[in-house]
């Protein structure tokens, strides 16, 4: 199983917040496989602190004694530990996401360098092994070129279909008829290939 990211961390971890903010019952599986060994040391340290706390004194029975006391039920331990690594991973954000990127860099030049290897030993030379590098990028589920769409690729694009269909309205019918052929035409050869 991958180890999850920072990016999963994050949600995950709002996502724990808002659960114990709604007093859904976690188990203690799912608290620390978020946290890292320090957070859960200081979960189990600030719980034991508690716990001594409830042997020193009886339960406050107002929320000002609570207070000047500093008790605790183990959901706000919990809560007060969350938030803790929640403003952690906020403020190391930048690295990390960095660290995944240079990482994910890493793999992919392995990656096509193992298909581009494997092309040169296959006996393909120039454009045909960096093709068969190529190929295992996208195997692998890399983005190959320049094959992301950005906004004003998509903004063109659209421009372009607006235009097309602006002429083809322009059109007389003979034009029109033509057009209809030479679609047809152009599915026939497809379907042939």
């Amino acid at each position: 199983m991958p180890k999850i990211n920072v990016t999963h961390k994050l949600e995950r971890i709002q996502k724990r917040i808002a659960q114990l903010e709604n007093d859904e019952a976690l188990e203690a599986r799912d608290i620390n496989a978020l946290l890292t060994p320090e957070q859960q040391q200081e979960l189990k340290d600030a719980w034991a602190i508690q716990q001594q706390l409830r042997k020193k004194h009886k339960p406050p029975k107002t929320d000002t004694e609570k207070n000047k006391l500093g008790w605790k039920t183990i959901r706000e331990v919990r809560l007060d530990v969350y938030r803790n690594a929640l403003a952690c991973l906020d403020n190391n954000i930048v690295a990390e996401m960095k660290t995944l990127a240079k990482q994910s860099e890493t793999k992919a030049a392995k990656v096509f360098m193992a298909g581009w290897s494997k092309a040169i030993d296959n006996g393909k030379s120039g454009h045909g092994a960096i093709s068969a590098g190529n190929i295992a990028l996208s195997r692998a589920g890399f983005a190959v070129g320049n094959s992301v769409a950005t906004k004003r690729d998509r903004e063109l694009w659209a421009m372009e279909d607006a235009l097309l269909k602006q002429f083809e309205n322009e059109l007389s019918n003979e034009e029109k008829e033509q057009l209809e052929i030479v679609r047809e035409h152009e599915k026939s050869q497809k379907k042939r290939k």
